[in-house]
């Protein structure tokens, strides 16, 4: 499979530079010579030439530092891609996009960490999982698509970007995930309506695309309810992900309702509620809810239950709130989730991050089963090109101990984030410019173990991104 994926993409972005490299010389060919002819406006080759070329250029920094004690990890990576978009011909186009990423400065990152013989867990996601060694030789074919368009009607099939509340690209690593199927979406005013089918996707800390039931277990799986070592990782059955959304949208009111099909592995449900309320002099409240459900499918994966993803007959429901106040520029909320200690929320963390509104910077809800998260989240735009964003946060977690409800040993902590995000206009204009910092530390009382605290709590996360695009 890798070097399946990796050669073609060379030829597509070969392809790609070449195509590029016509059009601009029919461009100046044409300004030497007369106008178009009629029949030459309807060759197939024209209609080609008019179409958009994407270029993309991201430049990450990003560093972990951990209790004493405990490995430290920093990295520094930069990629580029071009993508190529046709116009649309009776309603039909085709696109593709290649990437590649070489890996500039590491410390520590392939390393175990001596005292509790963990990997690392955040930079190396940056690159290829699968291949820590890798520092260069790190390309991939990412969107390959044909796609129809028509009045409120469209539909691609193919290897494509999909966002949701669950299933979505996670696109704050150097490259995002994507999906390979069909989907269509369907606009009736105020309404959005997608339905969608997906056999294969590419995490975002990978190189090769591979069937949904090879792509869970990448990243660390945590702990086997009953105890044992066995994980899910390649031993998983499932023929793809089913996806259908509905959307509602005004000025003032949206609703999202969404529902995911795991095949054999589980089942969730989603809505979202969020209301906007006009007070006094331009200033609104904010009131939202938010609400899943989830159950396990067949045996959860595999009729091992030491080596399925959900347990026979798992079942969950969580409940999310936010409250707050928008004046001006300025946005602060309260938010609150809870979810039910009948079972784990499961959702692979290969597919996408949640968006639950007390989702934040560095940390998911993924594997935990009766908790509760609160915090407080302010954002401010200060101009056109700069925006703010600082979040703090408690989150409670079931004991250490619990496997059944706290699958990665994850202790109770406080969660800070602060973001700042330039975007460049004028000569610079598609440069946007971030500085993330997170920080989480441990609020569980005892001495907690250090296998339970590395890359978990008692650390800070630091982030420089560079992103260009045009």
């Amino acid at each position: 499979m890798k070097n399946f994926v990796r050669l073609p993409i060379r030829y597509v972005l070969g392809a790609l530079l070449a195509l590029w490299g016509i059009n601009s010389a029919q461009a100046q060919h044409h300004e030497l010579t007369s106008s178009d002819t009629s029949s030459s406006k309807k060759m197939f080759g024209t209609i080609l030439n008019s179409g958009k070329f994407e270029f993309h250029l991201r430049s990450y920094f990003m560093m972990t530092e951990n209790e004493p004690g405990l490995l430290d990890y920093s990295t520094w990576g930069t990629g580029a891609g071009l993508g190529y978009f046709s116009p649309r011909w009776k309603g039909i186009g085709i696109g593709f996009s290649g990437f590649f990423v070489f890996r500039h400065f590491e410390n520590n990152i392939t390393l175990k960490d001596p005292v509790t013989g963990l990997s690392n867990r955040y930079e190396l996601t940056l690159y290829d999982v699968h291949h820590p060694e890798n520092s260069r030789d790190m390309d991939r074919l990412e969107e390959f698509f044909i796609s129809y368009e028509h009045e409120k009607f469209s539909a691609e099939f193919g290897r494509q970007h999909f966002e949701s509340p669950l299933l979505n690209a996670s696109d704050n690593r150097l490259r995002p995930n994507l999906f390979s199927g069909i989907s269509a979406r369907f606009h009736p005013e105020k309404w959005t309506i997608t339905g969608s089918w997906f056999t294969h996707l590419i995490s975002r800390g990978s190189l090769e695309w591979v069937p949904v039931e090879e792509s869970v277990g990448f990243y660390s799986t945590g702990r086997n309810p009953s105890g044992s070592t066995e994980t899910y990782t390649h031993h998983l059955n499932s023929k793809g992900i089913g996806v259908f959304g509905v959307e509602y949208k005004e000025s003032d009111f949206s609703l999202k309702l969404w529902s995911y099909l795991a095949e054999g592995i589980l089942a969730t449900s989603f809505v979202e509620g969020v209301k906007m309320i006009a007070l006094k002099n331009e200033t609104k409240a904010i009131l939202g809810i938010q609400g899943f459900y989830q159950t396990a499918l067949g045996d959860g994966g595999n009729p091992d239950p030491e080596k399925a993803y959900t347990l026979p007959g798992e079942k969950t429901f969580g409940i999310g709130l936010r409250s707050g106040i928008l004046w001006g520029s300025n946005q602060f909320t309260l938010n609150y989730l809870g979810i039910s200690d009948q079972g784990r929320f499961l959702f692979p963390r290969e597919w996408g991050r949640e968006q639950f509104f007390v989702s934040m910077q560095r940390e998911r809800y993924e594997g935990l089963g009766g908790v509760h998260g609160v915090n407080l989240m302010y954002e401010k735009t200060v101009h056109e090109h700069l925006k703010l964003a600082l979040g703090a946060g408690h989150v409670y977690t079931p004991d250490l101990e619990n496997t059944v409800l706290n699958k990665y040993g994850l202790p109770d902590y406080f969660h800070f984030t602060g973001l700042i995000d330039y975007r460049f206009g004028g000569f610079f204009k598609g440069l946007d410019l971030q500085f993330l910092l997170a920080y989480k530390g441990e609020n569980t009382g005892p001495e907690v173990p250090k296998e339970y605290v590395i890359n978990r709590v008692n650390m800070a996360n630091l982030n420089l991104i560079l992103d260009y695009r045009f």
